[in-house]
């Protein structure tokens, strides 16, 4: 069986199993090969979804022509980014109660998820998001489907139901809600690493719904995906932009859009190797992927400075891996006291990664199991780990996860 064969068998077994949550499954697979290769020295964390973006202010929506749909006039609010980098930490709560941040990157949202019942034959994975209220200093649980919050976490871009058609802005504190009406319904939302532009990714029936054989195995809808819509906030203008799936997709029915790094184009991912995403402009025209930014199922990706790539390790010693992009070389992350480090989340600073991380037991195990990690930042040299969050139960199982979304302060 070729690399690409068992990468591809892998994501339809995860594509079956109920407990994957919606995200990065090209990199769950890929990871979990690995996994199975390395079981006596690391294990992989569950998938999740992560959002950064770039160190910019949210701007104004400004009045024009319709400026968001309607004829109220826009609101003239600008959230300004958090000139704090000091490390928050909530390392007995879990998911967390106050902030979740270091260097120059906080989650501002979290989610939980939970199966639904719809029919005596199909269920539906609902999201329940709380986003952190500065005001009170505490997560908050919103009423929203999808949530996406923009530096500083003051902005924030929501849908009321999956699939749905309009989306709502918000862009700071007091602000009222200003709703963009979409010509597709769409099931996601990502704000631009500039904070100037929305991606909603576009669906035409629940992303989230599946069968339920007799038995008792997962079964993903159809895909339903149709393309992305790209929002301009200052304008108001909203673009629909077609988009046929991919047949190297991974065999779930969500695939959402996400920005590359520079937002000057969007990926969606794809169960080939290395170059596991493809890449389109902003017309909807498949483009050649950045360098380097696709080679890597890490989701922490590129450092902030892009020095460093966060890859998968290259020997036994370790998951995760880390590139220097001037030399070429990949040496794994050093492994810090009591814990093994099972998947870089996101980069805090150029020198040090939030990752997710369980605790060691033993030489080859993990206190609890694999699935039982908590967040955790640590130095590229090594040393002791900073705890950010309590342990999850299981990072697998609906009730006992949750998943954080980081954005850039």
């Amino acid at each position: 069986m070729t690399i690409d064969e068992l990468v591809r068998q892998t994501l339809r077994e995860w594509s079956a199993e109920a407990d994957v949550p919606p995200g990065d499954l090209a990199g769950v697979a890929l990871r979990r090969r690995r996994r199975s290769r390395l079981r006596t020295f690391a294990v992989v964390a569950g998938a999740t979804a992560t959002v950064i973006a770039a160190a910019v202010a949210v701007p104004a929506l400004v009045r024009g022509e319709a400026p968001l749909g309607n004829d109220e006039p826009a609101i003239a609010v600008v959230a300004e980014p958090d000139p704090s980098r000091e490390t928050v930490a909530d390392p007995d709560s879990s998911p967390p109660k106050t902030l979740v941040a270091a260097g120059e990157v906080a989650a501002y949202s979290y989610y939980t998820w939970k199966e639904e019942k719809v029919s005596a034959d199909r269920q539906v994975r609902k999201l329940t998001w709380s986003r952190y209220d500065r005001d009170k200093g505490v997560y908050e649980p919103t009423p929203w489907a999808w949530l996406d919050v923009a530096r500083g976490g003051e902005a924030a871009a929501f849908l009321e139901e999956v699939p749905a058609p309009r989306v709502g802005v918000l862009t700071g504190r007091g602000a009222e809600v200003r709703w963009i009406a979409l010509e597709r319904p769409a099931s996601a939302v990502r704000w631009s690493p500039d904070a100037t532009r929305l991606l909603l990714t576009n669906y035409s029936a629940n992303p989230d719904e599946s069968y339920i054989p007799e038995d008792n195995s997962q079964m993903g809808m159809p895909p339903s995906r149709v393309g992305f819509t790209i929002v301009d906030l200052d304008s108001g203008r909203s673009d629909f932009r077609a988009v046929a799936l991919d047949p190297d997709s991974p065999p779930n029915s969500r695939n959402d859009f996400r920005w590359s790094d520079d937002g000057a184009l969007v990926w969606e991912n794809t169960s080939t190797i290395p170059v596991s995403k493809k890449y389109y402009d902003l017309e909807g025209r498949a483009r050649p992927a950045p360098s380097k930014e696709a080679e890597t199922f890490q989701l922490a990706g590129l450092s902030p400075g892009g020095t460093r790539l966060a890859v998968d390790s290259p020997d036994r010693s370790a998951v995760v891996g880390i590139r220097d992009l001037a030399t070429g070389k990949t040496v794994p992350l050093t492994p810090v006291s009591g814990y093994w480090i099972e998947q870089a989340e996101v980069w805090a600073d150029d020198e040090r990664l939030v990752v997710w991380a369980c605790e060691q037991e033993g030489a080859d195990g993990c206190v609890g199991g694999e699935f039982r990690n908590r967040l955790l930042l640590v130095g590229l040299n090594g040393g002791e780990g900073v705890p950010l969050s309590g342990f999850r139960k299981n990072s697998q199982r609906e009730g006992e996860s949750w998943v954080p979304v980081f954005t850039a302060r």
